[in-house]
């Protein structure tokens, strides 16, 4: 994968039944270290056995079966509560955004189109992701991607080149609207976000939220900073053991948050 400003590229467009196929793969393996090798096996039934063992099952990789550190135990829940989105698209969209910023920032870029005009050049989103991300080849083929992907999970309607349309907008299970917030907090890699912020987060705008929220999301914590409610990583088992300090506000940046 390419590395770029918010770290790797999102390269390949994924389908349902690719991501499908990740997730069942990071499902049966439980976590095994062979994981990777069974989801190679398991991708030559759906693409070339270059693509099974390169970049597309790096790409599938990082979203399901071995995701970044700081999305590994989220991304575990997710698997484990897999039934609260039978159709899959909400989770699929939030665990790219958990384990790709890069698509975080394509996605926030459509959300701001949709909102502004009620439609999404594909053109002028990989425009404007080489504005925010770096004048290069591998941004613009990366943002295609997204757009490409989005389309394909039918959060996006219309041909290719476009214009594009808001598409079925699944709606998110009130179950699952705080791990939709840790995505949106690990997507911008940040310390904090309002508890309210997925309602106005252009990174969700092809979602449709559910009413209430859930209390049993257990990676979230929640803390009381004037008028708001924000919502921290919860300092988990293993990040003890790095030695991650997730303490909110990060001691270098106490008292200099703007929340408001």
């Amino acid at each position: 994968m390419t590395r770029g400003p918010v770290g790797m590229v999102f390269d390949r467009a994924l389908t349902p039944e690719l991501l499908s196929v990740a997730l069942r793969v990071a499902t049966e393996s439980g976590g095994s270290p062979d994981a990777r090798r069974l989801l190679t096996i398991a991708l030559r039934d759906h693409v070339s056995p270059q693509e099974a063992k390169g970049k597309m099952k790096k790409c599938l990789s990082r979203v399901w079966v071995n995701p970044p550190a700081n999305a590994r135990e989220m991304i575990r829940w997710a698997i484990d509560h897999q039934h609260l989105d039978v159709d899959g698209t909400v989770l699929h969209m939030g665990a790219v955004l958990a384990t790709f910023p890069f698509a975080g920032v394509v996605a926030a870029i459509v959300g701001r189109q949709l909102h502004l005009e009620g439609a999404v050049d594909p053109r002028r989103v990989r425009a404007e992701a080489r504005v925010s991300l770096g004048d290069r080849s591998s941004v613009d083929v990366g943002a295609r991607k997204v757009v490409t992907t989005m389309r394909y999970l039918g959060l996006l309607a219309g041909p290719s080149r476009g214009p594009l349309g808001l598409g079925r907008q699944p709606t998110v299970d009130s179950a699952l609207l705080r791990w939709v917030t840790h995505a949106v907090l690990l997507t911008r890699q940040v310390g904090a976000v309002g508890v309210d912020e997925p309602s106005r987060a252009l990174e969700l705008a092809t979602l449709k939220l559910g009413d209430g929220q859930s209390d049993n999301y257990p990676f979230l914590e929640l803390h009381v900073e004037g008028a708001r409610i924000i919502a921290t990583p919860r300092v988990t088992a293993s990040d003890r053991r790095v030695n991650v300090d997730l303490r909110w506000p990060a001691p270098e940046f106490q008292g200099k948050f703007d929340l408001g």
